[in-house]
């Protein structure tokens, strides 16, 4: 009677955990949802009440209209260029910063690591006012240069304390087997830690390539012209002084939403591994 009672109450909790967490899942994909299906809409039946999430008569002609746009076509151009300027040189500075880190003690060591948590936690809106001071003095105001330098001062920290802790999950070992068949301190970086450390690395690129690409209080206020505008702000442009063309508006969110969907969906396994076993010291 015991085991009886115990197994029906393992059976309710187990149906409530999974209602709980389809109750969150729906939550959480619902705004997709309602982005993909108002983007198929036509103007007609963006208002209509009761919501209908499948349109009577889809279109894809506010897709047609968007790609179609040459400014959004010049912000997406924007967006890859420093996209991969960001994740590029975050990589490089993380993947340095953090062996150094990992590997060597140093005077002012811990005090380093501590100043690189404050910089992670210091919110956008806190620099953007000294940034905008500086890059209008040296002249770099309205360019690629100023969002990737403000990009990685954002993205740099974390990727330093996420493959800092990585690499001190390395074995020393390795490196001085490295170092025994004759390689030197570099290459024992990059021909030995680096292909182990690849998890933790395309976690820092995932990270980076999200925050930079969908980034938008600095393409905001360090922007004034379209040679430079991104696609958030470009999508913000839809939006006129009366009305808003929620349909187009959508299509391009979802155009930009796709390469970090597809990025996430080719990278997830490697993105949760890196994030598991980088976690697993510091």
């Amino acid at each position: 009677m015991k085991k009886k009672h115990l197994f029906a109450r393992n059976y309710v909790w187990e149906i409530t955990t999974y209602l709980i967490l389809a109750a969150v899942i729906f939550v959480a994909i619902l705004p997709a949802i309602w982005m993909l299906s108002t983007s198929i809409k036509n103007v007609t039946e963006l208002y209509d009440m009761p919501i209908e999430f499948i349109p009577d008569e889809p279109t894809f002609q506010n897709y047609i209209g968007v790609l179609q746009n040459s400014k959004m076509l010049q912000a997406f151009a924007n967006s890859a260029i420093i996209t991969v300027c960001v994740v590029a040189m975050t990589l490089f500075v993380s993947v340095l910063a953090g062996y150094g880190f990992a590997r060597f003690r140093f005077k002012g060591h811990g005090v380093m690591k501590v100043g690189l948590l404050f910089g992670q936690m210091i919110p956008g809106v806190v620099i953007i006012i000294p940034l905008y001071s500086l890059f209008t003095k040296i002249g770099l105001l309205d360019t690629h240069v100023s969002l990737v330098i403000s990009d990685m001062a954002l993205t740099i920290p974390m990727g330093v304390i996420m493959l800092s802790s990585f690499f001190e999950s390395v074995p020393r070992e390795l490196e001085e087997a490295a170092k025994i068949d004759g390689c030197t301190g570099i290459g024992a970086l990059f021909r030995v830690v680096l292909p182990v450390a690849k998890p933790g690395m395309i976690s820092v690129a995932i990270y980076t390539f999200i925050n930079a690409w969908e980034e938008f209080l600095f393409a905001l206020n360090l922007t004034n012209s379209s040679k430079t505008r991104t696609l958030p702000i470009a999508i913000s442009m839809f939006s006129g002084e009366f009305s808003v063309d929620w349909g187009s508006t959508m299509a391009a969110a979802a155009v930009v939403a796709l390469p970090v969907l597809l990025l996430f969906l080719l990278c997830n396994r490697y993105f949760v591994k890196g994030l598991s076993d980088g976690a697993v010291k510091g």
